[in-house]
């Protein structure tokens, strides 16, 4: 697949994973004229309240105001995410403006199907179906994510309810060790992409492969259910898992935050 094709397929499949997470939370989503603006309802702006450019015929100068209006009726902050080959020219807008991104990661892309694996002794994986099992991986991410100061309360706010982890294109998965949710991974399916995100494993569990488990297992999955191709943004401390197993860096993205108004 040609580059400009990755680049867009991975971009929409973001943004539609960020349509799909709000609009199961009860969140509100306005996509008009080439924005996608999405709130969730909590109040943390960093991923779960957001802004992405859908059509490059928008300018900055039209979507950070758009942007803007529409949270500050909120009370809430929000993160714009850019694309780099894609959202370049709102980088230089911002950048003129006295901005720098407040985080960035690589975009990587998969393009051939993972084996299931096979968990070592001692180690089961399971598929989120069941009220129970989504609060196992609910858990295991929100315990993993405290490390990058995310409040564990957002997560069961975001994922309500078994449909929020479970349906023909979500998939959920949560490792268990002698029985304790130990990580986690989920994966969306949209327009032949596989959007594998909350790859987490408890801290008490780290270096024992756990991370790379789940991330192929909702890869897997994703590609069993027709993807031809799985997009991720990596994290620090999961990227070189990604490598292993196949993954390569295709852009990256950064995030602006903006705060709630005063």
């Amino acid at each position: 697949m040609e580059q400009r094709d990755l680049l867009e397929l991975a971009h929409r499949s973001l943004a539609e994973t960020m349509r799909e997470i709000t609009l199961r939370s009860k969140g509100v989503v306005l996509e008009e004229q080439g924005l996608l603006l999405y709130a969730t309802g909590v109040s943390s702006p960093a991923l779960w309240n957001g802004a992405v450019r859908t059509e490059p015929g928008l300018t900055a100068t039209d979507l950070v105001p758009r942007a803007m209006e529409f949270f500050g009726q909120r009370r809430c902050g929000f993160t714009l995410h850019t694309m780099e080959h894609v959202d370049d020219d709102v980088e230089a807008w911002l950048w003129s403006a006295g901005r720098t991104p407040d985080a960035d990661s690589p975009e990587m892309v998969l393009e051939t199907p993972v084996a299931l694996p096979s968990p070592p002794p001692g180690i089961e994986l399971e598929e989120v179906r069941s009220e129970a099992q989504r609060a196992d991986f609910l858990a295991a991410v929100a315990s993993a994510f405290r490390t990058l100061d995310v409040a564990e309360d957002i997560w069961y706010a975001v994922y309500p309810d078994v449909p929020s982890l479970s349906a023909p294109h979500i998939a959920a998965v949560v490792a268990y060790v002698e029985g304790a949710p130990a990580a986690g991974a989920m994966m969306y399916l949209s327009q032949g992409v596989a959007e594998v995100i909350h790859v987490g494993v408890r801290p008490a569990y780290r270096r024992r492969g756990l991370g790379e488990l789940v991330t192929r297992a909702v890869t897997h999955e994703g590609f069993r259910r027709g993807a031809r191709l799985a997009s991720l943004q990596a994290a620090p401390m999961g990227e070189g898992v990604y490598r292993r197993i196949g993954f390569r860096e295709i852009a990256r993205y950064r995030w602006y935050l903006f705060p709630p108004p005063a």
